[in-house]
Formats: C-alpha cells, sequence, structure tokens
C-alpha cells in the first residue's frame, strides 16, 4: 500500500507541475522533496515502476534512483558519482527532504525540483484499488491520512481480511486520540525561550507575551489588549517551530501545531475547510493557547491570483481570515504563522488583530551560535572553548548547528565512548581554504564595499557595521561579508537608492580597478550583490516613482519586481543603465581613495576584520 500511494502522489506531483513529458518516458532529470525522510525507502521502489512500459515492443525504462542523505560522509560519496550518473542515465529520480539538499551540480541539470503533495482522501482510496482492496468505508480509511508510508504497508495490504485492516486502523485511531490527551504535558518537556539563542526580537515579543497572558489569566488585562497574532519569518533551519514551542513552555500553554498542507491532506475543499475550522475549535477549547500554522506563504496573496485554481485559493484565504477573526475573537487564542517568504503573504493576513505583528529571526551571530551549541551539547564538553566551532558555522542555521552535535554524538556512540570535543570538528560543513591569490582577491573586494559604503553612508541612508573575510570558505564559495544597517527614521530618494547601488556594485568595482577584472563571487545567489543591486534599480523604475518616470507598475516585492523585468527588454535597458553608471560612479570613488582602499583590504588581510573606526582612521573623516 506504501508503494502505491508513494506511485500516486509522484504523478499527482508531475501532472500539477505540468511535467507530463516525465510520464511519458522522455529524456528528464527530476527531483522530489520528502515531506518524511522515513517514506524515503517507498519513494524508491515507487520511482522504479513510475515508467510503465505500456508498449510491449519498447524497450523497459529503469530510471536511476537517487537519495540525498543528510550524512555529510555518504552526502560527499554521492555527490563524488553524481557527474557519472546524471552524464550515463537518460532518466533520474533523486529525493531529499529539502531542496537545499539537493547538490547544485543536480539542481542545474534538473528538469525541476518539486515538493510532494500529501497524501489525501482521494489518492488511499486510489492507492487502495490498485492494489486489490474494494468496499473500505472512506471514514476508515481517512484515518490513515497523514500516516507514514511505512505503516500503510503494514496495515493495508493485499490478502487481508477487511474486518483485520479496519480493527487495524481503528487502533491507529486509538493512538492518534492518546497523543492528542498527551499534547498539553508534552509541554513540559519543550525549551523555554530562555534555553534558546539568536531568537533575537522574536525571544522579546514572546517573553513580553507571556507577562501578558499572566495578566489575563489573572483577570488583570482584558482579551482585546493581547498581542492575538504575530508573523514570524526567517531562513530554512532558523527554528521557527521551535520558537512557537518554546513560547507555549515559556507561556505556560498548549500549542497546537498545524500546517495548511496538514489540513488539505482531509481531502477536497470542504474537507480541508472543516479541518482548517476543527483546528481553532480544538485551539479556542484549550484556550490559553498557541496555535501554530507553518508555511503560512502557502495560502499565496488574492492580488497575484489567476488559472484555474483562482477560485479555490481565495475561498481558502478567505475561510482562514474568518477563523482568525472568529465569532467571538478567538479569545485566548494566540496566532503564530510562520514563513521563509513573508513577501508571499495576502496583505489581510498581516492586518492588525489578525497576524498584524511581524518578527524576524535571523541567521545566529557569533554568540549565539556559542550559545546553541551549549544548548544541544547538554552538559558534555563543558570546559572548551567552542569560539572556534562557532565562527567555522558563519552563515549556519539553527538546525545545521544541531546536525553538527548530533553527528559528533553518532560518531562518539560508534566507537563506544563518550563525545569528545574533536568529534564536533566531524560534523562541521566543509571548509575550503584559499588561495592567497583567492584571498587578496576577497579582501580587495570587501574593501571596496566597506570604503564606499563609509564614505556614502549619510547619502545612503545605511550605516557601515564591519567588514570580515574569511581564509577558509563553504563550498558555495562565501567567504566574506560587509554589513550596512538602516537608519531608522529615514525617508530615501533617488539619490539614496543610488548609492545603495553604488555600494552593493563596489566590491566588484574594486577587484576590476585593481586586478583589471572581477570574478563571480558578486553574482549568483539569491542575496549576492548583483541581484540586490538589480532589485533596487527596477523597483525604482516600477514601483517607487523614482526612475524615468511615475508609472507605478507593481508591489515592492521581488518576485513581481524581477517578474516585470524579465518580460521587459526596454525595462532591462534602463536597469542596465543604471547599474553600469552605479559601477563606474564606485570606480571613480576607489580612484580617488585608492591608498585607503589598500590600507583596508591589508587590515582585512592581516586580521580578517575591521570595524567602521579601522576604516575612519585608514580613510580619514568621510567627505
Amino acid at each position: 500500500m506504501g508503494v502505491a500511494v508513494a506511485r500516486q502522489l509522484l504523478v499527482r506531483s508531475l501532472r500539477q507541475n505540468s511535467m507530463h513529458h516525465v510520464l511519458a518516458g522522455c529524456v528528464s532529470v527530476v527531483g522530489f522533496v520528502l515531506h518524511n525522510a522515513a517514506d524515503g525507502k517507498a519513494f524508491e521502489e515507487a520511482g522504479r515502476t513510475l515508467y510503465r512500459n505500456r508498449n510491449r515492443s519498447k524497450r523497459t525504462i529503469r530510471p536511476a534512483i537517487l537519495q540525498w542523505d543528510s550524512d555529510a560522509a555518504i552526502r560527499r560519496t554521492q555527490e563524488k558519482d553524481l557527474g557519472k550518473t546524471l552524464a550515463g542515465n537518460d532518466h533520474v529520480i533523486a529525493f531529499a527532504s529539502s531542496a537545499d539538499e539537493f547538490p547544485l551540480t543536480f539542481r542545474l541539470a534538473a528538469d525541476g525540483i518539486l515538493s510532494l503533495p500529501v497524501a489525501d482522501l482521494s489518492v488511499l482510496k486510489t492507492a487502495s484499488k490498485a492494489i486489490g482492496i474494494r468496499g473500505l468505508p472512506d471514514d476508515i480509511l481517512a484515518i490513515a491520512v497523514g500516516e507514514p508510508l511505512s505503516l500503510l504497508s503494514i496495515l493495508i495490504k493485499p490478502g487481508r481480511s477487511m474486518l483485520h485492516i479496519e480493527r487495524s486502523l481503528r487502533r491507529v485511531k486509538k493512538d492518534q486520540l492518546a497523543r492528542s490527551s498527551q499534547r498539553r504535558s508534552s509541554v513540559a518537556t519543550m525549551p523555554s525561550l530562555a534555553d534558546l539563542h539568536g531568537l533575537g526580537e522574536a525571544a522579546v515579543w514572546g517573553r513580553e507575551l507571556a507577562k501578558d497572558l499572566d495578566d489575563y489569566r489573572a483577570g488583570r488585562l482584558p482579551w482585546a489588549d493581547v498581542d492575538r497574532g504575530v508573523l514570524v519569518s526567517g531562513p530554512t533551519g532558523t527554528g521557527k517551530t521551535t520558537f512557537a514551542q518554546a513560547l507555549a513552555r515559556t507561556c505556560r500553554v498548549p500549542v497546537h501545531i498545524h500546517s495548511l498542507a496538514r489540513w488539505q491532506a482531509a481531502g477536497y475543499l470542504n474537507d480541508l475547510l472543516k479541518a482548517m475550522r476543527r483546528a481553532f475549535r480544538d485551539a479556542i477549547l484549550d484556550a490559553p493557547s498557541i496555535l501554530f500554522v507553518d508555511e503560512i506563504d502557502a495560502f499565496g496573496d488574492r492580488e497575484t491570483l489567476e488559472g484555474k485554481n483562482e477560485q479555490y485559493t481565495r475561498e481558502v484565504i478567505n475561510a482562514f481570515l474568518e477563523c482568525l477573526d472568529g465569532v467571538d475573537g478567538r479569545e485566548g487564542v494566540v496566532v503564530v504563522g510562520a514563513t521563509n517568504l513573508p513577501e508571499k503573504i495576502d496583505k489581510a493576513i498581516q492586518r492588525p488583530g489578525r497576524l498584524g505583528k511581524h518578527v524576524k529571526i535571523s541567521l545566529p551571530d557569533l554568540d549565539a551560535r556559542v550559545g546553541i551549541l551549549r544548548h544541544h551539547l547538554r552538559g558534555d564538553c563543558v570546559s572548551a572553548d567552542l569560539a572556534d566551532i562557532a565562527s567555522r558555522l558563519e552563515g549556519a542555521s539553527g538546525a545545521v548547528i544541531e546536525q553538527v552535535v548530533r553527528d559528533a554524538r553518532r560518531k562518539a556512540r560508534s566507537e563506544r565512548r563518550p563525545m569528545a570535543f574533536a568529534d564536533l570538528l566531524h560534523g562541521l560543513p566543509v571548509r575550503i581554504v584559499q588561495s592567497d591569490e583567492a584571498f587578496h582577491e576577497a579582501c580587495i573586494h570587501e574593501a571596496g564595499h566597506a570604503m564606499v559604503g563609509y564614505l556614502l553612508a549619510e547619502l545612503s541612508g545605511s550605516r557601515l557595521v564591519e567588514s570580515h573575510v574569511c581564509r577558509e570558505v563553504g563550498l558555495d564559495g562565501s567567504g566574506g561579508r560587509t554589513i550596512m544597517r538602516q537608519i531608522p527614521g529615514r525617508n530615501l530618494g533617488r539619490a539614496a537608492y543610488l548609492a545603495q547601488i553604488t555600494i552593493l556594485l563596489a566590491g566588484l568595482a574594486a577587484e576590476e580597478f585593481v586586478f583589471g577584472h572581477y570574478a563571480d563571487g558578486g553574482g549568483g545567489s539569491e542575496d549576492s550583490d548583483l541581484r540586490q543591486a538589480t532589485l533596487i534599480a527596477t523597483t525604482m523604475e516600477i514601483s517607487l516613482g523614482l526612475g524615468e518616470s511615475l508609472v507605478y507598475l507593481t508591489s515592492r516585492r521581488s518576485g513581481d519586481v524581477l517578474g516585470n523585468l524579465r518580460r521587459s527588454p526596454s525595462l532591462q535597458r534602463i536597469v542596465a543603465r543604471t547599474l553600469d553608471d552605479c559601477f563606474q560612479r564606485a570606480k571613480g570613488i576607489i580612484n580617488e581613495r585608492i591608498v585607503g582602499l589598500r590600507r583596508i583590504a591589508r587590515l582585512l588581510n592581516e586580521s580578517g576584520q575591521a570595524s567602521v573606526g579601522d576604516i575612519e582612521r585608514a580613510l580619514g573623516p568621510a567627505q
């Protein structure tokens, strides 16, 4: 049964993403993101049967199946043979727990990386018929929605009597109810906000909420004065779900964890809406409580809806808004929405009274990374200085840091001994030591950002904080960063935005001025200098009225802005001129202050970092 369900989900995902050529047996490379890593074996087996040979005169297609393991050593072995696998096979199917786990080589070769849908009741009914099981009542089969595929293979299989299948599923239902009743007691085992590190403003808001809920329970504060909803955003792995659990522990209330995908698993639209309303009703019965809705961007934005699913999505969003408002104001329920993409959320969801507060969880800084390591070490390596380990984890999320500790424990267990500090080195992400030439280029690049950022700070409306360069870099090649912080309370005009673009392009400009060319470090990623500069220049033209006309074409959401840019050659020419003018401006500033640039680069080369004070001493007062 599990394999039959997996096959149905593979086919549904391909069809929903208009990738019918894969099912037709055309040459293809496709990746699938698993919701549950434990289902990997079932999906691997289903992938081998994905291409059915309907015409016996045609050859049988046997695709190459890959699954990316989180274990670092296994991943390195897999990636070493990846090029050979892709070159030698016309049909490649791969699985991973997240899109980020697919290697860059695979992502470049793939026709697509698809998220697998959740197995709803219709999928289970189709799969059960495919293996010859008919007549199982919908209300009994619905119990299996959301259960691991391995369990479905055990409970629902050909040759087993309908009575035994029904009894087994009823026992699963009983276990579900037992787990639900334990939800309150499980809060006590969760970490509190005081146990976590790197949450920043989210932790501050959470502690204030805990005080307000105490006053609400004591009758000192009316519910109308409590923050009833918050949107938590941040990169993948920064701990948004963990934050919700820690918030519940700190506030001493139960937490109900849900997502749109979980509600969709209930079946068709009416079933989805029932599941959504039931989730809010259960939270209200548990009040005061926290209702956590993960990946809230999955609801979509009514302003951008189009196509055959428009009405469906609109009804789902409207129903969610009704639940957020509540007939009686959902008194006692704090809704926490989490997302990696806050710009894709419908504005009505973020209205005050719903999820009106927005807090961000950033990637942890050095002190926070040390704290996260200490938290997960749980008393191991107490006397060890973790600063070096933490510095080598720059740019890592809390989830990655937790994985490092988990890998260290696994290594110690496999060798039948207590964990040692050296085991932490085993789980660190692979780092590459830059050559002297590459390191010098990185120092010049960051010196360009630092110098131009310092000189244009007032004009750009942002302050230079610090600049640093790493001798060791990650596999993505990122080895340096210059941090600028926006000055609050400033209205920014055209000159300010052009100054920001100039600062962003100053790294490449410094490379070209000193070496006669620049390398590829300024582009290629979502947070690259070129993407940010292009986004600002385009936003000026089509959203802010700060370009060649006052025409408003779209909001300043990055997807909308870049979508307009891709479709308009004339807009591309205007943006290209703006970028080139700012690039030449940065080169001009560097030409005038070349001695200062070399001083900053030398400081970065010697110590790896430069504060704003160091840069001021190298250049003198900003002009």
